[in-house]
């Protein structure tokens, strides 16, 4: 079995990561009317990228696992390298969030008349969210010994940086120096092209811009993630 085979069937089979990679998000969408994604006051959005915050984790948590467990040293000792080995995990991770992505965008697009290119652009966040989430469960790998420390150390800051960062209250409402300090959080642009996307209903330069930033965060946040440490 492939380690991206091996990893897909663990992370599926998390009852918790069903939780945050299928019912929370697909409820969420259906139970949402139209005004929860409009921009007046809508946060629909907003929620939807911080449960997939934790959905990423789940989904590439078993690495931490490996590490733990020894199963890592044993897989490297065979003819797995360990560039194919984090390959594998980050694939194994972002393919069920990709999916769950289309998914919701499918809901959207049915329930809601959404626009192809605003069912697109709409994906893109939650894509790159996801990917920024699956760049962190690496990151936790290198930096806790202890799965339950790990754990509780993630709701907490992840919590600390949707607060923030705008996902669970509004930028607008923040102060100044609240938003200026959550400027160097991923959630904060997750946050800032949701809003470009509600208000102008298209791809605005900071849209974009706010992409480019969560690309940033997640290429930094794997690369330092797939350092040796991991082993």
């Amino acid at each position: 079995m492939t380690v991206f085979k091996y990893s897909l069937r663990r992370g599926l089979l998390k009852p918790v990561s069903m939780i945050f990679n299928m019912v929370l998000p697909i409820a969420i969408m259906l139970i949402s009317d139209a005004e929860a994604f409009d921009m007046v006051g809508g946060r629909a959005f907003f929620f939807l990228a911080f449960i997939l915050l934790f959905g990423g984790f789940m989904m590439a948590g078993g690495i931490q696992a490996d590490k733990l467990d020894g199963v890592t040293v044993r897989i490297l000792a065979g003819p797995i390298t360990f560039r194919s080995y984090l390959i594998g995990n980050f694939f194994a991770g972002m393919v069920p969030m990709a999916a769950l992505c289309l998914i919701l965008g499918g809901i959207g697009f049915a329930r809601f008349d959404w626009t192809l290119a605003f069912t697109g652009l709409f994906m893109l966040v939650l894509a790159m969210i996801s990917a920024v989430s699956i760049g962190m469960s690496f990151v936790w790998s290198c930096l806790f010994k202890d799965k339950e420390a790990s754990m509780v150390a993630f709701v907490l800051i992840v919590m600390l940086m949707g607060l923030i960062g705008g996902l669970t209250v509004p930028l607008d409402i923040l102060p100044d120096w609240v938003r200026y300090t959550g400027a160097v959080f991923p959630p904060h642009w997750a946050a800032r092209g949701f809003e470009q996307l509600i208000l102008e209903g298209t791809a605005t330069t900071e849209y974009w811009l706010s992409m480019l930033a969560l690309a940033m965060f997640s290429i930094a946040l794997i690369l330092y993630g797939s350092r040796r440490r991991i082993t």
